[in-house]
């Protein structure tokens, strides 16, 4: 049999290497690995920034049948948190103590509204998911550490969405987020990036008569067979956007009977500076047009790219004003905010912009019943990525891979089957 596989993102690629043996397999996508994909002058960093965690079982397990595991390194990194134009460490109990922009009275609720999430099961979580999360979060925490603390939060990762999104989903988010230690947060990463991790399932793929095409699906239908691009076949697995599919054709679209979902897109400046942000935090959470200072150099060795390489993180609407700037007017824009933190236009060595239109979910109240299932109403046509289940709470590499494996499963015995 025959599968076309759309999106070569860790889903896509993913699911083609479990299906590899099964069937006659061709993926289809103008940049293999997606959203984890690499920028590669004299070495290869992530375009858009990466790592892992211990409990990223899927993953880990496809590092190791790659052989990559001995390059798999462990770091506790350190976290911080802008408070009045000033980022502060908040990791250790007498950091969080320190913290100047909360009381402590709120350092406490915030302590037991973070042990009460981990203790929650899933059934209990789903309960909150027509709760809209301002107003979960002012019942649980009150009003003053909502403002303070969650607002900022919420605003830099959802934009203008913030109000629409679920309860359920801080609370999930929150809960898997428990491998702290007492100086910060362990995290994992592939020594020299992830990209060595996408081009050895490419040559896997590839010595396994795995066909990739380096081009945008431009047609899919239906007639008996499936056709994408004017080719047949048997399935077809799609792992790109739904927004993609629904464009390239809305009746199949429309025939598979999946709920809308709404996306948020993200932009991600890459910079090389002759100076760091801050002395030894990894991730830093601002009041920015970007919500995030992600300092790469903090957390691999300096050595290992022979200069700071920092990123800038943001999020926008899909039709948002940043999407749609100019690249050099959204740098600017980017270095402008940066200022405040001691780093001057003068400091930039280079700057290297990425944009991505529909990057993840907006995770809005209701949100769990909208998860997108692996089998459509379309005999034939599978969906999976970052809609599905295993990307709940969190878009991750973990769950993109696992989801692929899933979706291979599912495939796997409706054709067994027949």
């Amino acid at each position: 049999m025959k599968i076309a596989i759309v999106g070569a993102g860790l889903t896509g690629l993913s699911a083609a290497f479990e299906l590899r043996d099964f069937a006659k397999v061709k993926v289809f996508d103008d940049c293999i690995g997606g959203l984890a994909s690499s920028y590669c002058p004299s070495y290869c960093i992530e375009k858009f920034y990466h790592h892992c965690f211990r409990r990223d079982s899927d993953l880990l397990d496809l590092i190791k049948k790659l052989k990559l595991n001995s390059k798999l390194v462990w770091k506790v990194v350190r976290i911080g948190q802008e408070c009045n134009g000033k980022i502060y460490p908040l990791n250790t109990p007498i950091e969080i103590i320190k913290f100047p922009c909360m009381s402590l009275s709120d350092k406490i609720k915030l302590a037991k509204f973070t042990f009460s999430c981990r203790k929650k099961n899933f059934d209990e979580i789903k309960k909150f998911d027509e709760v809209k999360v301002v107003e979960g979060l002012k019942r649980e925490v009150g009003g003053r550490l909502l403002t303070s603390f969650f607002l900022p939060l919420l605003k830099s990762k959802f934009g203008d969405y913030y109000e629409e999104v679920s309860y359920s989903w801080l609370i999930a988010r929150v809960a898997i987020r428990g491998n702290r230690k007492l100086r910060g947060e362990e995290l994992g990463y592939l020594r020299h990036g992830f990209n060595q991790m996408i081009e050895r399932m490419v040559e896997e793929l590839n010595s396994n008569n795995v066909i990739l095409r380096k081009e945008k699906v431009k047609k899919i239908e239906k007639c008996g067979n499936w056709k994408v691009n004017g080719e047949e076949f048997d399935a077809v697995i799609w792992t790109a956007p739904l927004p993609v599919l629904k464009s390239v054709n809305e009746r199949v679209y429309s025939s598979a009977k999946v709920k809308d979902i709404k996306y948020q897109s993200s932009i991600c400046l890459l910079i090389s500076s002759k100076e760091s942000v801050t002395e030894d935090i990894y991730w830093s959470n601002v009041n920015c047009r970007f919500g995030a200072i992600i300092e790469h150099t903090h957390f691999m060795p300096f050595e290992d790219y022979g200069e700071n390489l920092i990123y800038l993180a943001g999020y926008d609407r899909v039709d948002g004003e940043l999407m749609s700037a100019k690249d050099e007017e959204v740098v600017k824009i980017y270095l402008k905010c940066l200022k405040k933190f001691g780093i001057e236009e003068k400091d930039v060595k280079w700057t290297k912009l990425f944009r991505a239109k529909y990057s993840g979910p907006i995770y809005e109240t209701g949100y769990i019943n909208k998860i997108t299932p692996y089998r459509t109403s379309v005999e034939g046509l599978y969906i999976a990525g970052m809609t599905s289940k295993p990307n709940y709470p969190e878009r991750s590499m973990n769950g993109s891979v696992k989801a692929g494996k899933e979706v291979s499963e599912v495939v796997r015995g409706d054709f067994e089957c027949t």
